[in-house]
């Protein structure tokens, strides 16, 4: 299994990476190498911002044979290109005076970024962690793909104002509610799989996003008008140890 290096993970992602950190040896160089590539493709598309995400750029070659020697390119590969899809399909839906999505695309839009990494997580786990959870295949699946469009939608809603600034009004101001109660439903798809989960590292790695999303959720109900809304870093160390006893 390639090696991963964590230092590069941490600077594109600080957030993730504690995720990341939790998962079990079995399963974590695949999922983090998954996401790199995510970020590469991402960062290509929009521009290096800083110098941590020059430097993914750099290593372009080195992630693409990382890809091609690991045990699980398969996997990667095929959610990586449903990633690529959802980046093209966000980098070309937007030109100058674009209307917002409707429901019926912002629900694929989700799907492409990020309900296909619940999936993709569920298929690696069912590799390489048998008996990992306490559901059948289909129905984590399932339960994997509303875990991610839920916290997709949760940073839809959170970064709206941004978004919209760029031009890019993924949610017209009328459907906020309505995008509020799916984002809410899709959590309660990522709780079930949560509590499905029978490894304590899996669990606690899968805990920590959904607590967050939630957090974040209710942040945004409560100051609607607000430009963007964060967690604050006490609260994140807070829900990181809520996730131990999940």
């Amino acid at each position: 299994m390639p090696e991963i290096d964590w230092r590069l993970l941490r600077e594109v992602s600080r957030s993730f990476y504690l995720t990341l950190r939790l998962l079990p040896p079995r399963v974590r160089p695949t999922i983090a190498l998954a996401y790199l590539l995510a970020r590469l493709s991402d960062t290509k598309a929009d521009g290096a911002t800083s110098d941590s995400e020059r430097e993914l750029l750099a290593r372009e070659d080195e992630l693409r044979a990382a890809l091609k020697a690991s045990e699980d390119r398969e996997e990667i590969a095929s959610v990586w290109a449903t990633i690529q899809e959802g980046q093209d399909f966000d980098g070309s839906r937007f030109p100058p005076g674009a209307p917002p999505l409707s429901a019926a695309e912002l629900d694929r839009y989700t799907y492409l970024v990020a309900g296909c990494v619940g999936e993709f997580w569920t298929r690696v786990c069912t590799k390489h962690l048998p008996h990992f959870a306490s559901l059948p295949h289909e129905e984590m699946l399932e339960a994997g793909v509303q875990f991610g469009k839920g916290l997709q939608y949760v940073n839809v809603l959170r970064d709206r104002a941004a978004d919209s600034s760029l031009g890019r009004v993924y949610l017209r101001p009328e459907s906020i509610s309505h995008a509020l109660a799916v984002a809410r439903g899709h959590l309660l798809g990522a709780e079930k799989y949560v509590k499905a989960l029978r490894i304590r590292r899996l669990r606690m790695a899968c805990a920590l996003p959904l607590l967050l999303g939630r957090e974040t959720l209710e942040l945004i109900e409560k100051n609607p008008g607000a430009p963007r809304v964060k967690v604050a870093r006490s609260r994140v160390w807070l829900l990181l140890a809520r996730s131990v006893i999940y």
